[in-house]
Order: C-alpha cells, then structure tokens, then sequence
C-alpha cells in the first residue's frame, strides 16, 4: 500500500515536472525574437536616442505628441536620482528628460506657433498638445565623451522665412563674440526660427 501511494506520488510528480517544463518551454517560444533591435528590451525608464532611432527606423520619422510637461526632483532616471523637466507623451513610449537645448527648440516652436511673449513661451504649462520631431543626433556629448543623444528637430511653421543666410551668417564666426556680433545682425524673424535658435546654440558649445 505504502509502495502504491509513493508510486502514484513519484509520478504526479513527474506529471507536474513535464507541465511545469513544458509550459516554459510554450511561454520561452511566444517571447522568442528574430531580427530585432539588440537594445530593445534593455531596461530603461525613460527615452533615450536609441529608442528615438529604432522608432525613425521602424515608422519613418519620431513624431511624438506632448501629453504633459514639468519639472520633478528625485525622479529614477534608469537608477539615477534625478531633478529636471520631463515629458510624457499621449502616444506609447516612455517618458523624456528635457535637457535646456531642446527645451529652448520648443519653447521657440511654442512662440511662433502661439504666437506670444516669449515669457509664455517658456512655460512649460502652454506645451501640452504641441507635435514634435524627435531625432537622433550622434554628435551630441555627455561628460565630454560623444555619447549620441536626442533633439528636437526645429521645425518652423513659418515657411516663408528662410534659415539658410541666418546660419551662413552665425556659421561665419571665428569666436563667441564674433557669434553674438554676426546674432545681433539678423532680423527679429530670423531669430525666432527654431533652426536658427539650435544652430546659434550648437555652434556657442563648438566655440567654447
């Protein structure tokens, strides 16, 4: 009786083992990828170039819509406790860290767009709703080491205004004060445009 029972036992046993493995194996095959991104499933809290030119990638172009702008202290930016401004996204990606080049870009495209002060601009409560193009730069540097990281692309809605005498003009500079000369030279239209704005802020890091 007692030889039964631990039969019986030793094979429900057994059962379970070959369920319990076979349902692994099953769950292993539905996760189980080809020719993918190898920086997919990476862990990460928020977005990073690399998603920005995965996505680029997949669909063309980063086109992301602003759900919601602030600044938060404290906040776990992939282990690091960081204070900043962030933007959440109506759209399914993660949220982004908004460092102060790209938060100039926006508050440009908010000016012309809106068409207000550039104080209203700057508040980062008039951003919710915006369309922005996110894209990949390589050149961008981190602690002195090029790292690769995002911008926002400074589309203008102001077509008719062209950038390209701006940024030959700004482009021209030998020095930050020759920069600052050749700014003051451009129209008040010219220096509203978000291309012009970055190329300015660019250039003013290379002339350091």
């Amino acid at each position: 009786m007692k030889r039964n029972i631990f039969l019986n036992t030793k094979k429900c046993t057994q059962k379970y083992q070959y369920k319990k493995h076979n349902n692994e194996s099953i769950k292993t095959k539905k996760m189980k990828e080809n020719n993918i991104d190898c920086m997919k499933y990476r862990k990460s809290t928020h977005l990073a170039g690399v998603d920005v030119d995965m996505i680029s990638a997949e669909k063309g172009k980063c086109i992301l819509t602003i759900k919601d702008a602030y600044y938060n202290t404290g906040v776990d930016v992939s282990g690091n406790r960081t204070d900043g401004y962030f933007l959440e996204f109506m759209e399914a990606v993660k949220p982004m860290v908004v460092n102060s080049t790209n938060r100039k870009v926006i508050a440009s495209i908010i000016k012309i767009k809106n068409k207000c002060s550039g104080a209203a601009s700057r508040n980062i409560g008039n951003w919710k709703g915006l369309k922005l193009e996110l894209i990949f730069d390589e050149n961008v540097k981190m602690m002195g080491k090029l790292t690769g990281g995002i911008r926002v692309s400074p589309i203008s809605p102001i077509s008719k205004i062209s950038d390209v005498n701006a940024k030959k003009m700004l482009n021209s500079s030998d020095d930050l004060k020759e920069l600052v000369s050749n700014w003051n030279k451009l129209s008040s239209e010219e220096k509203s445009l978000p291309s012009v704005v970055a190329f300015k802020e660019s250039l003013k890091k290379e002339l350091k």
